[in-house]
């Protein structure tokens, strides 16, 4: 990314404040307007295309709409998230094995891996938790 622009930079701080929550772009122009920072949707939406492009956060496609995250991995690479069903959150994990997985997935099948879209759904561990008090997950 060459250049960074206000509302890049706000969009950004946002995200990165949100922490493990996603958003969704009409709820961080939302959020924008909120904390006294204007911004159009059709301008956070072109905002987080180009984040997304630059590997600097993470669009998560859904079947309600796009979900997006700030990437904490420096080079955008080998991000694995995974996603509770139940509260939203989103962790990312570092996982040599997926990145192994994912070669040779390529190598043996001919199937290149989007990394950046790979996601994982199930239930967080405070869900978890929350379901079966008893029940620690190992």
């Amino acid at each position: 990314m060459a250049y960074s622009t206000k509302q890049q930079l706000a969009i950004l701080q946002r995200l990165k404040e949100r922490g493990s929550s996603p958003v969704t772009a009409q709820e961080l122009s939302d959020e924008l307007h909120h904390d006294g920072f204007p911004v159009s949707l059709a301008t956070v939406y072109r905002q987080l295309d180009r984040l997304a492009e630059a590997g600097r956060i993470h669009k998560v496609s859904t079947e309600s709409g796009a979900l997006y995250q700030t990437c904490t991995h420096q080079s955008g690479q080998g991000c694995l998230l995974l996603r509770c069903e139940n509260c939203g959150r989103m962790e990312h994990l570092d996982s040599p094995q997926f990145q192994d997985l994912c070669r040779r997935l390529g190598s043996e099948q001919g199937f290149r891996v989007d990394e950046r879209q790979t996601v994982l759904t199930g239930r967080c561990r405070l869900c978890g938790k929350k379901e079966d008090p008893a029940h620690e997950p190992a």
